[in-house]
């Protein structure tokens, strides 16, 4: 991740992270600090870190929910736009590298289980480690 970071940095000028989160509102524009947070599987505190530093980068506008004042949408600025059109080439030739030598069904199970493990601990509450693990360990 570190070596992807320095790459994404280095060709487009954002962090992988904040390539991710482009991604997502190239798809997604107008979604909510949750919606991403969950995306990207981040606390509400790095997304509000996250969401301010692109901000300030102009890369993303936040604006009141219409529905409801406590919430905010993102909006992709020109600028973003034209970052995560710029990183997808990048993204493609190294997406690609990390699946060479695998065939679609073998993705497939990789993916599922990726799918799996994000979704297992999506679910588990706060104190899991606490409750669950501990016990098992003495």
């Amino acid at each position: 991740m570190k070596w992807v970071d320095r790459e994404m940095l280095d060709r487009v000028g954002g962090s992988a992270t904040q390539i991710a989160a482009l991604f997502y509102l190239l798809e997604n524009d107008g979604c909510s600090l949750v919606d991403l947070s969950r995306e990207l599987l981040q606390s509400k505190s790095a997304i509000t870190t996250l969401v301010e530093r692109m901000e300030k980068n102009l890369l993303l506008s936040k604006v009141p929910s219409p529905t409801d004042k406590r919430a905010s949408q993102l909006f992709l600025t020109a600028k973003g736009k034209k970052m995560g059109q710029m990183a997808l080439p990048f993204v493609t030739v190294y997406n690609n590298q990390l699946s060479a030598g695998f065939d679609d069904n073998e993705l497939s199970v990789i993916v599922r289980f990726l799918d799996a493990v994000i979704s297992r601990f999506e679910t588990l509450p706060d104190n899991y480690f606490k409750n669950v693990v501990d016990r098992s360990i003495k």
